[in-house]
């Protein structure tokens, strides 16, 4: 009778420690499977804030130029690898919308008209092309008023 016992107290601690490991490898194919959706999930992430003078730099004025505004813009990624690899290359950014903007915009007015139509889908185009690839899905472009404090970066290496 001894034996029986003995094997049905064997039977089930076996039984619980394949259940136990069954159930922690569940568990964790289930959190590997949420890691990836979370790295595959769109990012949106704000750049620094950039002063732009209007209307470029020269040695003769214009009129309606020389204006200094400060932009607020931010842009939509795939996913967690692209924000990392947009936040890296943040400077080729900024550069494209400091010339972009200089270049196209003589005044405010004409700007602040343009922010919402086609100046993001400019800078869309503008950005996938300094990052040699189709990692911007979208961009926002806001002015930030005077007095008011720019949002910071999203990025954490982005000087």
């Amino acid at each position: 009778m001894n034996f029986y016992k003995s094997l049905a107290v064997a039977g089930g601690v076996t039984g619980t420690v394949l259940g136990a490991v069954l159930l922690t490898g569940l568990i964790t194919k289930q959190k590997i499977e949420l890691d990836h959706a979370e790295r595959s999930r769109p990012q949106t992430l704000r750049i620094q804030a950039i002063p732009v003078r209007l209307g470029g730099y020269s040695l003769k004025y214009k009129q309606g130029t020389g204006d200094i505004v400060m932009l607020s813009v931010s842009v939509t990624v795939p996913g967690l690898k692209e924000k990392d690899l947009v936040c890296r290359l943040a400077p080729r950014l900024v550069s494209t919308v400091t010339n972009d903007v200089t270049i196209r915009y003589s005044d405010i007015d004409a700007l602040r008209a343009d922010l919402t139509k086609t100046l993001p889908e400019h800078l869309r185009r503008r950005f996938n092309l300094a990052l040699g690839g189709k990692l911007i899905q979208s961009v926002i472009v806001d002015k930030v008023e005077t007095g008011q404090l720019p949002p910071r970066s999203t990025c954490n290496n982005a000087s």
